[in-house]
């Protein structure tokens, strides 16, 4: 277990658990987390499937397969886990997603070890099965969720339930709004939760004269590249599929209107990085986004599905700059709270009084 290296501080063995280690929202938080966390901390990563090479670690940073499901008996996996956890004796487990969380709760039973579980959906994303992820996390030492609707739910499941944000990742840039062209921003996968075809909708519904002066460019990329192609084709909206994008504040720096059309979020990063980056905020009202745009105030939310009011939104945007950079600006009062040292402070804490 931990060691005492100076009095009244305590080097904690901090494990980070994750299925895997693909591109994405959660995979980002761990990086940052266990690169930040490693500065005072022994910090090993631990991972079910595989390791896809999209995020760089600190050397000290150990990175363990545990290949468990080269089991093909699913309950025999949580014995891979249990020995891993028997064997290594971390302090603190940090858990990412619900099947995981599941999988580190039910196998830490009679250790000694700390488990927090990290929520990353809105709490409703997971349905079949909510059952069990809600019994199990009663065991948990902490649940860490990311929007209000998610603590509401989580806090009567477990009263050491916390909200930490997600943090802004990356290097904050200095924005010159001058710079800023026409251009509506999406950057998101192309699936089905994203609901990018409510965004080509709503676009196709606004003035022809307006649009015709401002770009619009998705990035990212996904299963239904094809379909949203040519739905927009057939609307007749002018999009710019960018895919896979590695540079992408590059194109943040240079959007006005960042747009987000989704049917559900956790917190999504994008809406964060919108902010920093400078970029009016039209979006639906998912539960995540709802906690980092105040309507009309910071950005402006329509009801989920709704092409009209989203269609509206944008046009309002898109012809009232004054009222774009009056956006912009109330958004950047809330930027000290998704800075990534205040983020891991937060972490600090949690974790001091858990080991407490």
């Amino acid at each position: 277990m931990g060691k005492t290296y100076r009095k009244g501080y305590k080097i904690m063995k901090i494990s980070f658990v994750i299925s895997a280690l693909r591109k994405g929202g959660a995979e980002r938080v761990l990086q940052n987390l266990a690169n930040m966390l490693c500065k005072e901390h022994e910090c090993k990563i631990v991972i079910f499937e595989e390791d896809e090479g999209y995020y760089k670690f600190d050397p000290k940073i150990e990175i363990l397969n545990l290949h468990i499901y080269d089991n093909p008996k699913p309950f025999k996996r949580y014995f891979v886990i249990r020995k891993y956890l028997k064997n290594d004796r971390p302090d603190i487990v940090i858990s990412f997603i619900d099947w995981t969380n599941i999988g580190c709760i039910i196998s830490n039973f009679g250790l000694k070890s700390k488990i927090i579980a990290t929520e990353h959906m809105e709490y409703q994303y997971m349905k079949k099965y909510s059952f069990i992820r809600d019994f199990t996390y009663k065991f948990a030492d902490a649940v860490t969720v990311l929007t209000q609707d998610d603590y509401n739910y989580f806090a009567k499941i477990n009263k050491k339930t916390y909200l930490i944000n997600n943090p802004f990742f990356g290097e904050i840039p200095m924005i010159n709004q001058s710079e800023k062209e026409n251009i509506i921003l999406c950057v998101a996968r192309l699936e089905k939760q994203k609901n990018h075809a409510l965004l080509i909708r709503a676009l196709s519904k606004i003035d022809k004269n307006l649009l015709s002066n401002w770009r619009v460019q998705f990035a990212g990329d996904g299963s239904l590249k094809d379909e949203l192609i040519n739905l927009a084709k057939n609307l007749n909206v002018n999009i710019e599929f960018l895919g896979q994008v590695k540079n992408i504040s590059d194109y943040y720096k240079k959007a006005k209107i960042f747009a987000l059309s989704s049917d559900n979020e956790g917190l999504p990063n994008v809406l964060i990085e919108a902010m920093f980056f400078g970029c009016a905020r039209v979006a639906t009202a998912a539960s995540g986004s709802r906690d980092l745009i105040m309507h009309e105030k910071s950005g402006l939310l329509c009801k989920i599905g709704d092409e009209n009011e989203l269609s509206a939104n944008l046009t309002r945007v898109m012809s009232d700059e004054k009222f774009r950079l009056n956006l912009v600006e109330n958004a950047n009062k809330k930027l000290d709270e998704f800075m990534l040292e205040n983020v891991v402070k937060k972490w600090e804490k949690l974790i001091s009084e858990i080991v407490k």
